[in-house]
């Protein structure tokens, strides 16, 4: 006996390739004016209504060329079956389609207790329009989908050629996030950049005026800079830079814009493709005789801001997105911060007509498969960034010289200016006073100068020893690794000595490498970690991390020392200052090494060596303090912040005196007393707690 059957659906398997495939209503939206697109339409007109509660509708409709019964049949109600090809064209506009699988579409239709269909091809006349409802609840009885019967009716009438869509008493109201989402869906979905479109989405919403001011909003003109970049057919690439004039800064082929790195590749795998790039000055003095107010903008950015891509004149999310720096802006200008454009200052898109069909995207329709075409085209968006910023960067450092050479002229011109004045103004008798005056306030001021002078000397040479250290650290790398691997070769080899007694001597110097390789491995990560950009950043800080960080990075070293490091960190809130965190960590590690230091000196204990890290808050102020049972202080306490003064044969006398500066620079205060013991020394440095309302 032979029976013959089919695979079929039950109807679960709606919601599971809907829903849970695209799970944001304002992407299912976006999809349905994809398929308007792809109809050839020139607009499409969304209607929102109702959405602030369950039972809310919205209505899309285009002018494209409609559907036919097959069309409608064989096309729009099979779901994961389009017939759209990633080369294919469209046939009246010549279009690239931007649709595909159908899914998306699926979502949609199910955000409604039911959704309705109004189509009409030029073939039709007016009262020939074709109409389906699918009402979902008569699926939820359905053994499987198939066996539910969906009616194509004629009768209705549509005045113009092309689509409507009904979603009719959503399931729920929309959020505050979805209405957020689908705004700005919309406003970047053709995008807000120059250049003439065929295809316009029109919005309605009355319960939400808001939205349809973000699709018209734009304040591109208002940009400090505009970088535009294009990647050829060959490859190669070309930018130029221009200023909120239009006037041409620079510009550069791909050959030209890391001509000294050795590993840099000049050419990308990749389909044509064009950058643009629009960054702001947000600061008041540069919005001086503009249209938009500051204010404005930075709104305006919170909405569209970063680099969105744009696949055949459709964007593809979630590229641009909050939290979806995929050309790591933010990263680059954490690590770098002077003259870089972030995804807060600047709006941007890159732009592929991919004729070939190298990009697909994700079943899901969030992004792009990552290919090597992708990754080619990422690469020579990052790279145009880079670009951009080295040469503002190098025009940065032209106006310093300038400001350098200026400020050496300046002064001495307003002294010969105030003199003559003070010639030309005052009687004889009181000209002589004047002068004296002059003198002593220019004295002061040398010495002022000088102080400066020999501050910046003095860090300037610190900054030298601690990048020299740094190289170090990086190098000693190697050669740890090289001896760690060495003595376990040793062991493995001294395994067959006899008599055994050989290898058993050879055991204790052997580990005394492997502690030792491990202390310095320890030490040069440290110098590392210290020198990392982010950390210069200011910003809000949480001292009890930065404490906790330092904390597992001097384990190690204080072990082998034989000192304990313990911390008393406390547990409420409110532990965050506003800072950089270099200058905390700058502060807690000059204070340990000098306890280190101190443990070394003739006559310290040997024994139950200890050092203590606490933070305490006290009102609206947090406190940092370093306690060791050390032999305390050589010195006058208020010696022992001078640059210089050390007591310690090996040391600088510039530690203290940095956690000084590093304190002042905080806002905060410094002190020194013996310990609670009468012995060892404790640092004390107090800062006012952030308030997020403040900043």
């Amino acid at each position: 006996m032979k029976d013959v059957s089919s695979i079929r659906f039950a109807p679960s398997i709606l919601m599971r390739l809907g829903e849970e495939l695209v799970p944001n209503l304002d992407q299912a939206i976006v999809e349905l004016i994809r398929n308007s697109y792809d109809a050839d339409a020139t607009y499409c007109s969304i209607k929102v209504s109702g959405t602030r509660a369950a039972g809310g509708t919205i209505v899309l409709s285009d002018n494209g060329d409609g559907m036919s019964l097959e069309g409608i049949r064989d096309g729009w109600l099979v779901l994961g079956g389009s017939s759209k090809e990633s080369k294919k064209i469209t046939g009246r506009l010549g279009r690239r389609t931007v649709g595909d699988k159908g899914l998306g579409r699926l979502a949609a239709l199910r955000a409604g207790q039911s959704a309705s269909l109004l189509t009409r091809t030029k073939d039709m006349k007016p009262e020939e329009a074709l109409h389906v409802q699918i009402k979902w609840e008569d699926f939820e009885s359905a053994k499987v989908v198939e066996s539910v019967p969906l009616t194509i009716s004629t009768g209705r009438a549509r005045d113009e050629i092309g689509t409507t869509i009904s979603l009719v008493d959503l399931r729920r109201h929309l959020t505050s996030n979805e209405i957020d989402r689908l705004g700005r869906s919309i406003v970047l979905l053709t995008s807000p950049f120059p250049g003439e479109s065929d295809f316009r989405v029109d919005l309605s919403a009355p319960d939400y005026p808001e939205l349809e001011a973000r699709v018209r909003l734009a304040y591109l003109q208002d940009a400090e800079y505009v970088l535009t970049a294009e990647l050829n057919s060959d490859g190669f690439a070309t930018a130029k830079v221009k200023d909120w004039k239009g006037t041409v800064l620079y510009g550069a082929p791909s050959t030209e814009w890391f001509p000294r790195q050795k590993e840099y590749k000049p050419t990308y795998d990749a389909p044509p493709a064009q950058f643009e790039l629009y960054n702001y000055v947000l600061r008041r003095n540069a919005f001086a005789g503009r249209d938009a107010t500051i204010g404005e903008v930075k709104d305006w950015l919170k909405v569209v801001g970063g680099v969105h891509f744009y696949h055949r004149k459709f964007r593809v999310p979630p590229y641009g997105d909050p939290g979806h720096d995929w050309l790591d802006m933010n990263l680059a200008r954490a690590r770098s911060p002077e003259e870089r454009p972030s995804t807060n200052t600047s709006v941007g898109r890159v732009t592929v007509d991919d004729p070939d069909g190298l990009l697909v995207q994700k079943t899901d329709r969030v992004g792009f498969i990552e290919s090597y075409q992708f990754m080619e085209i990422r690469r020579f968006a990052k790279d145009a960034l880079e670009w951009f910023a080295r040469r503002r960067l190098q025009d940065a450092e032209t106006r310093r010289e300038v400001h350098r050479q200026e400020s050496n002229r300046v002064p001495a011109a307003a002294r010969a200016d105030l003199i003559q004045q003070i010639s030309e103004a005052m009687p004889a008798d009181n000209r002589q006073r004047a002068m004296k005056a002059l003198e002593s306030l220019e004295k002061g001021y040398t010495k002022a100068i000088e102080a400066t002078r020999e501050d910046l000397l003095l860090y300037r040479s610190l900054a030298t020893a601690g990048t020299t250290a740094a190289v170090f650290a990086h190098e000693i790398g190697k050669p740890i690794s090289s001896i760690i691997s060495s003595q376990k070769r040793i062991r493995a080899r001294s395994a067959e000595l006899k008599p055994r007694e050989k290898a058993e001597n050879l055991k204790g110097p052997l580990d005394v490498i492997v502690s030792q390789a491990e202390k310095l491995k320890n030490f040069s990560g440290m110098q590392i970690d210290f020198l990392r950009r982010e950390k210069r950043r200011h910003g809000a800080i949480d001292v009890n991390s930065v404490i906790s960080n330092l904390h597992r990075l001097w384990q190690p070293i204080l072990k082998d020392a034989k000192i304990s490091l313990r911390l008393d960190l406390h547990n409420e809130a409110g532990s965050v200052i506003f800072g950089a965190e270099a200058l905390i960590e700058t502060i807690i590690t000059n204070c340990l090494t000098n306890a280190v230091r101190a443990f070394e000196e003739p006559g310290a204990r040997t024994r139950d060596r200890e050092v203590i890290i606490r933070s305490i808050v006290e009102g609206q102020t947090i406190a940092i303090e370093i306690e060791d049972n050390g032999p305390g202080f050589g010195m006058s306490l208020d010696d022992i912040w001078l640059p210089g003064k050390t007591t310690h044969h090996s040391g600088t006398g510039f530690g203290l005196t940095i956690a000084k500066d590093s304190a002042l620079d905080l806002g905060g205060t410094y002190s020194a007393t013996s310990g609670s013991r009468e012995l060892g020394a404790k640092f004390r440095f107090v800062f006012q707690r952030f308030q997020s309302d403040a900043h």
